[in-house]
């Protein structure tokens, strides 16, 4: 796992200094390769011992350390500089799905197909952006013919979370992985022995620690959080990989083609 991977994944546990170290990494990683360590303390606001404690903490030995391995994550720039907005957007699209690629696991992938296929009852889970997420994740798998619900109102997945069962498997789609309604209802959906997977951005969150298996995907607040952009196109990168594989089955991909030609999505 590059540098710039582990410090997200590990964000959730870093306090608030550290967080604004973090940021800045994440956002700019490039500019630091000719910064110096005073000159990084004065762009986050902390000092040269807060900077030496981070990088410690994320496993680097030292601040030349951390740019060391800073320069091992870069990719080559293009060589034509923004044309526009529309360039601009673009950009920000390849790097999420560039650095969401990197966290997919293709065994994870096929362990969720198996646990799709047995399932009895899927349901998917989400709040706000994430709910709709969840609900255009739903409708994919009901295309394919398989039993799923999507839920994005407390009340109503905490409900079903309540007379689950051991056949039912969780997908819970949280970024921060805080989410109080998705925590509180796939605890009782574990209590009940439902499998348990969640999509989220970070790898120490309540969320992930009661998910019998966890996807990361890329947070795309450390590409431009100052932009009204997708908050979900990471997500939505790994449905699409989801999906995909469960189209190998011949089964899945005809069922699909069935539920298209009816409704005229041809």
């Amino acid at each position: 796992m590059d540098i710039l991977m582990t410090i997200q994944k590990d964000y959730l546990n870093f306090s608030k200094q550290e967080r604004k170290i973090a940021d800045y990494i994440l956002r700019f990683s490039d500019n630091i390769k000719n910064m110096k360590i005073n000159e990084l303390a004065d762009k986050t606001s902390t000092s040269n011992a807060s900077i030496t404690r981070f990088v410690k903490k994320i496993g680097c030995s030292s601040y030349p350390d951390l740019k060391l391995h800073l320069k091992d994550t870069q990719d080559p720039k293009p060589e034509d500089s923004s044309k526009g907005i529309a360039d601009d957007v673009f950009v920000f699209y390849q790097n999420v799905i560039k650095n969401t690629q990197r966290l997919i696991e293709s065994r994870q992938i096929e362990y969720l197909i198996k646990q799709i296929k047995r399932a009895k009852k899927i349901i998917i889970l989400g709040s706000s952006n994430s709910g709709v997420t969840a609900n255009t994740f739903g409708i994919r798998l009901m295309r394919m013919g398989l039993p799923v619900e999507s839920y994005s109102d407390p009340v109503w997945m905490l409900m079903n979370a309540s007379i689950s069962s051991s056949d039912d498997l969780y997908i819970a789609i949280s970024n921060s992985g805080t989410t109080e309604s998705i925590i509180k209802t796939i605890s009782t959906a574990k209590k009940k022995n439902a499998y348990i997977v969640s999509m989220t951005s970070y790898s120490e969150n309540p969320i992930a620690s009661l998910s019998d298996l966890v996807f990361h995907v890329y947070n795309p607040r450390f590409v431009d959080n100052e932009k009204f952009v997708n908050s979900q196109f990471s997500n939505m990168y790994l449905i699409d990989v989801i999906t995909t594989y469960l189209l190998e089955d011949d089964k899945f991909r005809n069922k699909m083609f069935t539920t298209r030609e009816i409704i005229g999505d041809v």
